[in-house]
This record gives C-alpha cells, structure tokens and sequence, in this order.
C-alpha cells in the first residue's frame, strides 16, 4: 500500500513527552511529518532545510525556547522557517517578547489540541505565498522584489528576510505612496489568523524591516491614524 506524501515537516522541541506525543499523533493524522527533540540546545539549525515549523517550549532550559527563536531568525537559512512558542508562561510581556523575538503565534499551556493544530495550519498558510508570473519584479529606488522567487535584492545584494516581512514589503511596494492601515496589513498578511486584529505584531514586523532595509528603512513612514507608506525620499 502506498504511504500518504507528508504535507510537511514540523519539529517539536520539548521535553514533555506526555505533550510531545499527543502532538505527535495529532499533527501526523493531519499529514504532517514531525520530529521531537528534547534539549532546545541539541537542534542543529544546518539540518533543518526541510523544516517548515518549530513548535518550542523549552523555557525551563538553560538555552531556552526564546533563545532558539532569536537564533533561527538571526540565520538566513532558518530565517524563514514558522515558529509557534508553547509555554505555562502566562505573562503578557513573554508574549510581546516572543512576538518581537521572530516567533509567529504564541500558545498558552494548557490548550487544546484542535486550537493547536488551527494555528499551525494558519502559520503555515501564511508562510506558503502564491507564485507570480516568472520574471515579474517590483522596483523602487536601488531596490528590486522578485516575486517568483521571492527574494529582495538592493543594489544588486541579496537582503534576507523572513516570509512575514517579505510579504510587508511586497504589500507595500504594490501601494507606494500610500498609506496601508495596521488593520489592512494585518487582514492581507495574517489572512488566516483567528486570534483578530494584532496592531503590535505589525509594528514589530515593521520594525524589523527597517533594520534590514538600511537606508531606505526610512523610507517606510507611518502617520497616526493612516498606517505606513513606501515613500521615494524627496530630493
């Protein structure tokens, strides 16, 4: 009998086996394929090319969950992988810190195992963009979008970004000088987002965008109550 093609790869890290498990079981039902690894500290990020989630905990570790995400965001090979952090921590700060830290959902424990698997069909989702037509590119100034390939290039150098930034940067190459509101770029971005509208985790993600933009991150404005715009510098 022939196996079931995966529709993709999920890594746990965890040293909750009674939870690993459960995801385990519940995840692969779904068509996905998933590892566990206890130590957040043993994950070898080189070997992870095929990897489209981390679903972490890891919080009590020595090398926490947290310090894993800031190291897949800091790698332009892993960069662009989903990460879902899971954890007792109920604080609203942890939540804004993993959310800043690159992480794109973060769960309480307990929860359940429906809304679980929800949120990583979302995440991924997002993190799966349509292909455009072969050679169509998006310029401004110095700076090129390859929407087939999905890389972004200034001055002929390769910037990285992670999925959730590119898809900023595209929405906002499309409307230059125009503002795009939080609440578009929330809806056109977290399209399949069921926790609503989250204003921070777009300024965040903006933030961000700057940084590795350079110069021309100043060239993203905001204005209270309009949202941001891709503005050509004035001469």
């Amino acid at each position: 009998m022939l196996s079931t093609p995966s529709i993709g790869n999920i890594l746990i890290v965890d040293d909750d086996e009674n939870i690993t498990e459960l995801l385990q079981v519940n995840l692969r039902s779904e068509g996905y394929t998933v590892a566990v690894e206890k130590v957040a500290e043993n994950v070898d990020r080189s070997v992870q090319g095929a990897t489209r989630l981390v679903i972490v905990d890891a919080m009590h570790q020595d090398y926490s969950g947290m310090d894993l995400i800031f190291d897949f965001k800091d790698d332009p090979a892993t960069e662009h992988i989903g990460i879902i952090l899971y954890s007792d921590i109920k604080s609203e700060r942890m939540v804004i810190d993993a959310l800043d830290a690159g992480a794109d959902d973060y769960i309480v424990k307990p929860f359940s195992l429906r809304e679980m698997v929800a949120r990583v069909k979302s995440v991924l989702r997002r993190h799966k963009a349509p292909v455009a037509p072969a050679g169509q590119t998006l310029t401004f100034e110095n700076m090129t979008v390859d929407l087939t390939t999905q890389t972004v290039k200034i001055d002929g150098q390769p910037v990285g970004l992670s999925r959730t930034e590119y898809a900023i940067l595209e929405l906002l190459m499309r409307n230059i000088n125009t503002y795009v509101s939080r609440v578009e770029i929330h809806r056109k971005v977290w399209a399949d987002d069921t926790a609503g509208i989250n204003e921070r985790i777009v300024d965040t993600n903006i933030s961000r965008l700057r940084k590795k933009l350079g110069d021309l991150g100043s060239c993203i404005v905001t204005r209270s109550g309009h949202g941001y715009m891709l503005s050509r510098p004035l001469n």
